[in-house]
Parts: structure tokens; C-alpha cells; sequence
């Protein structure tokens, strides 16, 4: 009973960090002046990675690309809109594209609060959405907007979560990442990630631009290019130790 009575608490003091948090933002986004943090942020990235990359050496995480089409512009904001398969992706995607500098947009802090990777997300850049609060979603949505018009570049998961399916390549997709770039005037570059146990492979698309598209068609363009990014990942691990009654056990 007195560790549920302190989960309880302590619940209660997240909750009330994050609607602090929130408050902030509606605070923030009506201020006619620029967010703070940004070029601190942009300094200390580069030593933020080399953390990474010593975690990932502890942790035995490795990672290769079958294909970067990347064109890094220095100060040139972008979406970079990225498939969801676990907990380790935004972090290999920041090493692996160690020179990506953008905040990431990201829920579930409440799992996250005062967790080492909560301090590490707030210090190289997040921004955090209450995605079960439309208000707060609104509200981050238009504190996105504010960075990018501020030449911050944003990683978006546009499924909003993992995708756990048998053989989908990419589920249904949220169009938040294509009214962000149209409203912003920003490209958007589309990256494939994909997990064989500790090893990550990456697929890293040519930038587009969704601007002058329908929304609908821009958000069915999003998915389709990420779509077939998996698959030329997918396309690069054959099919392996087939059991010869596989038809009788399938």
C-alpha cells in the first residue's frame, strides 16, 4: 500500500511537471520573439553523438546504409520523416547521420520524465507532445512550426508509434509532417530504418517538397516513399532457415 500511495505521488508530480510544460508552450508560441536554446544546442550536438556512439559500442548496436541521398545545407531546415520500429530508433538515426542536426518530436513523456534518456532528449533537442490532449497537440504543432520557420530541422515519426506488423512496411500515417512542411515552405527527407537484432540498416531518400500538393496526395507521397524505402531494406535481407514443412506449419 505505501508504494502504490508513492507511485501515486510521484505520478502526480509528472503530471503536473508536464502541464508546466504545456502551459509553457502556449506561453511560447505567442511571444513575437525567437525560442531559446537553439544554437547552445547546435554546439553541443556534435558531442551529444559521441555519447551515442559509446553507448551503442556498449550496448553492441551497429548500423550500416544501403542507400543516403542525403544533400546536408548548414542552416537549411528540413523534416526529416522517419519509420518507427523501437525504442533505439531516433538514436541511431542521430548517430548514423551524425552530422543531422534537429529537435526531435516526441510523446510519452510521462514514461520518459527524469529517465536519463529524458535529460539527453531535452538537452540535444525535443519537443514533447501530449498526444492524448488535442489542445497540447495544436499547441506543439505550432511550436514546431515556430522552430522551423527559425531554421530548426524537426525528426518526425509519422506513424506516431512502432510499427509492430507481420509485413506492412509502413501503417497509416498521420499529416501532420506534410501540413508542417507546406505551412513552413521546408522539404521533407524521407529515412527507412530497420532492426535485425542489434544491427540497424538505414535507407536515407532524396528530399521532396510537398508544397504545392494536395494535402491528401502529399500525406499518400509520405507514405508511399517510406513505403519503398523498407522494402529496398527488406529487399536486401532474403528469407532464411525456411523449414521444409513450412506449408504444413504456416
Amino acid at each position: 500500500m505505501i508504494l502504490t500511495d508513492k507511485n501515486t505521488i510521484c505520478n502526480r508530480y509528472i503530471r503536473g511537471r508536464i502541464n508546466k510544460y504545456k502551459q509553457k508552450k502556449t506561453v511560447l508560441i505567442n511571444l513575437n520573439e525567437k525560442l531559446k536554446g537553439v544554437k547552445f544546442r547546435r554546439w553541443i550536438h556534435p558531442f551529444l553523438v559521441k555519447l551515442l556512439q559509446m553507448k551503442s559500442k556498449l550496448l553492441g548496436l551497429t548500423y550500416e546504409f544501403i542507400n543516403d541521398d542525403r544533400v546536408i545545407q548548414a542552416e537549411k531546415p528540413v523534416i526529416y520523416a522517419t519509420t518507427h520500429i523501437g525504442k533505439y530508433d531516433y538514436e541511431m538515426v542521430m548517430e548514423a547521420c551524425s552530422a543531422l542536426f534537429g529537435y526531435a518530436f516526441a510523446g510519452d513523456w510521462e514514461l520518459m520524465y527524469a529517465t536519463i534518456e529524458d535529460y539527453f532528449f531535452r538537452t540535444i533537442g525535443v519537443l514533447w507532445v501530449d498526444t492524448s490532449d488535442k489542445k497540447d497537440r495544436k499547441n506543439s504543432y505550432r511550436m514546431m512550426c515556430k522552430y522551423l520557420k527559425q531554421g530548426v530541422s524537426f525528426i518526425i515519426f509519422p506513424e506516431g508509434i512502432w510499427n509492430l506488423t507481420e509485413n506492412l512496411p509502413m501503417m497509416k500515417i498521420y499529416p501532420g509532417v506534410v501540413q508542417a512542411s507546406k505551412e513552413c515552405n521546408v522539404p521533407i527527407v524521407p529515412i527507412a530504418i530497420e532492426q535485425r537484432e542489434k544491427h540497424f540498416i538505414l535507407n536515407v531518400g532524396k528530399e521532396f517538397s510537398v508544397v504545392d500538393m494536395e494535402e491528401t496526395a502529399a500525406v499518400q507521397l509520405v507514405r508511399d516513399t517510406l513505403a519503398t524505402l523498407k522494402w529496398e531494406i527488406w529487399e536486401t535481407f532474403p528469407r532464411e532457415n525456411i523449414p521444409k514443412n513450412y506449408y504444413e506449419i504456416f
